[in-house]
């Protein structure tokens, strides 16, 4: 069977990552777990069990552990919501995309309304920290978007990810746009939605944390947190990354090659990164710049932005040494990106 031969898989790699980490060797408390990439709630309850059981469940956890898993709407009941709760999940992150029958069939998803509905109930009902996605892409209208965000937070949804729509080849969406089926909306209506969501959210007491995320005070994803400020990650799984220390991987993208890694014995890395020192110091600004605390001045190349420009155009605020980038920044983050420039050291 193959998700059966998948989750030994994983386990197998567990046990490789073990020996050849010192991170996991050295016994450090679990902080946080994600298991996403994909849809898990598409695994049964036995197998998700047994995953867990052998692979987080062989490590050591910090008393405030945080354990999210992603669901689909229409894939999530309640034998698996009873079964992830006995495997110590306590956070769910909801892929709903839309409540919206016309956008949610532009982006191809077989998930009804109703199905999306009883799913943001049934999470909310279930688990005290519920994160759900939003996706602003072709079809949605403002009035739309900010009746369904309410909704959710009428549910007592307390976090929010707010993606704008990227098309990745080969995909039924991508080929609609290329044939010209389907419309991508205009950027400045793209950024009226975006900004619209982001005054409307920070009205009912959910502001932005970080580019795309939102939330209630302290109910912020701390495995995102994690990640902004470079701590060590342990990745699992076909096209999954790590990064401790200096190095960086990626895991096997095809799931065939990367079960037949890992039962030969190999670690199953596609790719390894040895990030020197100028390259985690830009890492370092760039991760920085994506979270509402921001960047410290001194960590900025003198010039590479011009930063009473980006004050006048309203991309970003500076104060107590921080650059800080505002909903607006955040719509154009690739283009700051590619003009900051850190101070390098040596």
């Amino acid at each position: 069977m193959v998700r059966s031969r998948y989750v030994d898989a994983v386990v197998r790699e567990f046990e490789l990552r073990r020996q050849a980490c010192p991170t996991v060797r050295g016994g450090r408390l679990l902080e946080t777990v994600y298991v996403g990439g994909g849809t898990p709630s598409e695994l049964e309850p036995e197998l998700m069990a047994r995953l867990l059981d052998q692979t987080v469940g062989q490590l050591s956890a910090a008393p405030d552990f945080e354990f999210t898993c992603e669901a689909n709407p229409e894939s999530l009941d309640q034998e698996k919501i009873r079964a992830w709760q006995n495997a110590g999940i306590n956070r769910i992150s909801l892929g709903v995309q839309s409540l919206d029958a016309d956008v949610l069939k532009l982006l191809g998803r077989a998930c009804q309304p109703d199905v999306a509905r009883q799913g943001l109930k049934l999470a909310c009902h279930s688990f005290e920290r519920v994160s759900a996605d939003w996706i602003i892409g072709p079809g949605l209208k403002q009035d739309s978007l900010l009746a369904e965000l309410d909704e959710a937070v009428g549910l007592g949804v307390q976090h929010f990810s707010l993606y704008i729509l990227e098309l990745h080849q080969g995909t039924h969406l991508e080929k609609a746009v290329r044939a010209g089926r389907v419309r991508l909306p205009a950027d400045e209506h793209t950024e009226r939605l975006y900004l619209a969501a982001v005054d409307f959210l920070k009205g009912r007491g959910i502001r932005q944390y970080e580019v795309s995320n939102f939330s209630r005070p302290g109910a912020e994803s701390r495995h995102n947190g994690n990640y902004w400020r470079r701590k060590p990650w342990l990745g699992l799984g076909p096209a999954a990354h790590g990064c401790y220390g200096p190095r960086r991987y990626g895991n096997i993208r095809n799931l065939e090659n990367y079960c037949q890694a890992v039962e030969n014995g190999d670690l199953p890395e596609e790719s390894v990164d040895p990030l020197d020192l100028q390259s985690r110091i830009l890492e370092r600004l760039i991760l920085a710049l994506r979270t509402v605390e921001g960047v410290p001045l001194e960590w900025l190349e003198e010039g590479c932005l011009d930063l009473d420009a980006g004050l006048a155009e309203g991309y970003w605020v500076v104060q107590d040494g921080f650059l800080r980038l505002k909903a607006k920044g955040f719509l154009v983050i690739d283009g700051i990106e590619e003009k900051v420039q850190p101070r390098l050291v040596g």
